[in-house]
């Protein structure tokens, strides 16, 4: 997934919670990321993994799930010929690991880390027995896999390729398969918004809505997320902001939202409120989660979880280890 990189904003509280240790309170000299006094020593701590999970009532842990995406550069994924010496940690180590330092009990995958991009290096669409063997680790920390995020390149929704969208309506089939043998409720596509104009909405409300109808016999909800606001271009040609329009999009498509609060392209807080508003009736129950220097990421949560009545869960998307645990304590202070 082509993710943004993390912004230290002016989330209000962030840097003062940074160092919040397990009984709330600001440790001395304490970094976000670094290990609590105690932790775990050795490589896990060396890799900002030594700290454990707040202090805190359990429904609100249960509200936070925390994307893989988060650890790209210490994951060492199976059919990796080249690892780094910083890649260590696999799959099957993040539900015990999620545990351990935040206490969580939701985790959201990348397809990419539960399948190769190359048919070279294996099935592209996942191997069955490597994901009883997951789910088998997921069981044993009472874990769920909450999301998979979908990247299929050119195959997707939007490109005026009809082959290519079938394709990628058949390979979505696939991963709610897969999907349903993991225990996960979600996928999420890549619609490739910057794609998304008047001359390719009929087509791509069709093949959205191929798959959230066969989402539907599964019990799995078929997502998409906010991916800023558009080109000015693109902008210019809709008469408004991508993401009004793709409201519209996923209505008629009978789909869900995931709102990435950070990749809005929200100018001010007002503007990211807007966004969320519009897109909470379609709201699959997950929400990605980072700062922004536009606006107060805990006055967004409060939003949600308070004005709007939110109750689903917060997943927490940055670029690196203690960014997660800057997210993690501002939403855990914000619910």
């Amino acid at each position: 997934m082509r993710r943004r990189e993390f912004l230290v904003g002016t989330a209000a509280g962030a840097a003062t919670i940074a160092g919040w240790s397990r009984t709330g309170r600001t440790q001395a000299g304490g970094q976000a990321g670094a290990p609590a006094p105690g932790g775990r020593q050795g490589g896990a701590a060396a890799q900002g993994r030594g700290q454990t999970p707040a202090n805190v009532p359990p429904e609100k842990l249960a509200r936070v799930s925390i994307m893989t995406l988060n650890f790209n550069t210490i994951l060492k994924l199976p059919w990796a010929q080249n690892p780094t010496p910083e890649q260590t940690l696999t799959i099957f180590d993040l539900p015990k690991m999620y545990m351990d330092t935040y206490g969580v009990h939701s985790i959201e995958y990348q397809h990419s880390h539960l399948a190769p991009s190359n048919p070279s290096q294996g099935d592209i669409d996942g191997d069955p027995a490597m994901f009883k063997e997951l789910k088998a680790r997921l069981d044993e920390q009472k874990m769920t896999m909450t999301q998979i995020n979908l990247e299929f390149g050119m195959q997707n929704i939007s490109t005026p390729d009809a082959a290519l969208r079938q394709q990628a309506v058949d390979r979505t089939k696939k991963w709610i398969d897969n999907a349903v043998m993991l225990g996960c409720p979600r996928v999420m596509i890549n619609q490739q918004q910057n794609n998304i104009t008047p001359e390719t909405r009929a087509h791509a409300v069709a093949a959205w809505k191929a798959m959230a109808d066969y989402g539907k016999t599964k019990n799995v909800k078929v997502s998409a997320e906010t991916r800023g606001a558009g080109t000015p271009e693109q902008v210019q040609q809709l008469g408004m902001k991508t993401w009004e329009y793709m409201a519209g999009i996923i209505e008629a498509a009978g789909a869900a939202s995931n709102v990435d609060i950070g990749n809005v392209a929200a100018a001010n807080q007002q503007e990211l409120h807007d966004c969320i508003k519009a897109w909470f009736p379609f709201s699959s129950g997950n929400m990605h989660i980072k700062s922004s220097p536009n606006w107060d990421i805990g006055t967004a949560i409060r939003f949600t979880n308070n004005t709007l009545g939110y109750k689903g869960l917060y997943s927490i998307e940055v670029s690196t280890h203690p960014a997660v645990r800057i997210v993690y304590n501002t939403i855990l202070a914000n619910l």
